[in-house]
């Protein structure tokens, strides 16, 4: 179940993506959402995380779906990065969070506000 619906990634996050491509991603999105924050969303119920916390999580989502819609085919790509000329494409290892899934910055900051990226906790 994702976290975000379209009509919000759409009216209220202003994305681009069309409904069948942004749902699916939404999705795909959420999911990994889930193993960044070690499946404390999932396990605590999303209705029962502060407002703040669900925001957050709604545009952490809605970032990863635009990101990976960008650059969802490199990433299932076995390469850390690759070459052709004088273009370099790299990954930087900055962005991987838990489980191994790369985000966006934003993404990563956006659910360190939250507090459920914590190891520890």
């Amino acid at each position: 179940m994702a976290y975000v619906d379209y009509e919000y990634y759409k009216n209220t996050f202003g994305g681009s993506l069309d409904e069948v491509t942004a749902k699916k991603l939404l999705e795909e999105s959420s999911d990994q959402i889930d193993r960044l924050t070690y499946g404390r969303i999932r396990k605590r119920g999303f209705n029962n995380l502060t407002e703040y916390q669900q925001e957050l999580i709604k545009k952490a989502v809605c970032h990863q779906t635009d990101f990976l819609d960008n650059y969802g085919e490199y990433l299932s790509s076995p390469l850390d990065g690759f070459s052709i000329g004088d273009v370099s494409l790299s990954f930087d290892k900055s962005n991987q969070g838990a489980g191994g899934i790369i985000a966006d910055k934003k993404v990563l900051d956006y659910l360190a506000q939250t507090g459920l990226t914590v190891r520890r906790l």
